[in-house]
């Protein structure tokens, strides 16, 4: 371990934290707990027992960015999102496709599943390329993101996706990839989970497009492509 390992090493666990209740405040679509915790601090000492409200999902969540290598376009997706009513631009946001993982499944096959639905895209895990499990909000919700490119072919796309069981109203474009960065630097896109997975994209641009194209060309031998840059 470097100095650099040693920075960043946690310094706690959660053996240092006391629940001393946890207590369900409100429940519908989504749920509302009050913790009263107690914790060690980096000073030695431990908090007072503080009340501290978390926003739950039920369960976790995936995001997937598709990308074409061939094309260098990706498939992204623009819906309302109630959250985003003051936004000063529009409460309808650009996005890349994302849901929660239902009930016994891992979270490729949620990522493969989520993607038919919202875009209409079809892939296996095979084709998805692992960036990271983030947690958005942790100040106030308990939910983490697993983050993921997949591998698309982008030449017939679908123009409307989502589940009209769920009242999901999606509209489905492409644009170049780099030409998305651009609207990540003006701001355009502003989703959390868009600009993570775009910006991971352009960071690592050439490796995953070589990454994907080295896939296809040996597709013969099932050789999967989720791994880490």
């Amino acid at each position: 371990m470097d100095r650099f390992d040693e920075l960043v090493a946690p310094r706690f666990t959660i053996r240092d934290v006391v629940i001393h209740e946890k207590k369900r405040l409100f429940e519908r679509h989504f749920a509302l707990d009050l913790y009263r915790v107690s914790y060690k601090k980096f000073n030695g000492g431990t908090t007072k027992i503080l009340d501290r409200e978390i926003f739950e999902r039920s369960t976790d969540a995936v995001a997937i960015l598709p990308f074409d290598p061939v094309s260098e376009e990706v498939v992204l997706i623009e819906q309302f999102r109630p959250g985003a009513l003051k936004d000063t631009v529009s409460p309808w946001l650009i996005e890349i496709v994302a849901g929660m993982i239902d009930e016994g499944e891992s979270e490729l096959e949620a990522a493969v599943r989520e993607l038919q639905e919202e875009s209409g895209l079809t892939i296996t895990p095979k084709d998805l390329h692992y960036i990271n499990a983030v947690y958005p909000s942790p100040g106030g919700c308990s939910e983490r993101v697993t983050l993921f490119v997949g591998k698309i072919t982008a030449s017939h796309l679908l123009s409307h996706g989502g589940l009209e069981s769920e009242n999901e109203d999606i509209r489905v474009f492409k644009l170049p990839a780099r030409k998305a960065f651009e609207y990540c630097k003006s701001g355009r896109i502003n989703n959390a989970a868009a600009l993570m997975a775009l910006q991971h994209l352009q960071l690592y641009y050439d490796e995953i497009r070589n990454l994907f194209l080295a896939h296809d060309s040996s597709a013969h031998n099932k050789t999967p492509i989720q791994q880490s840059l």
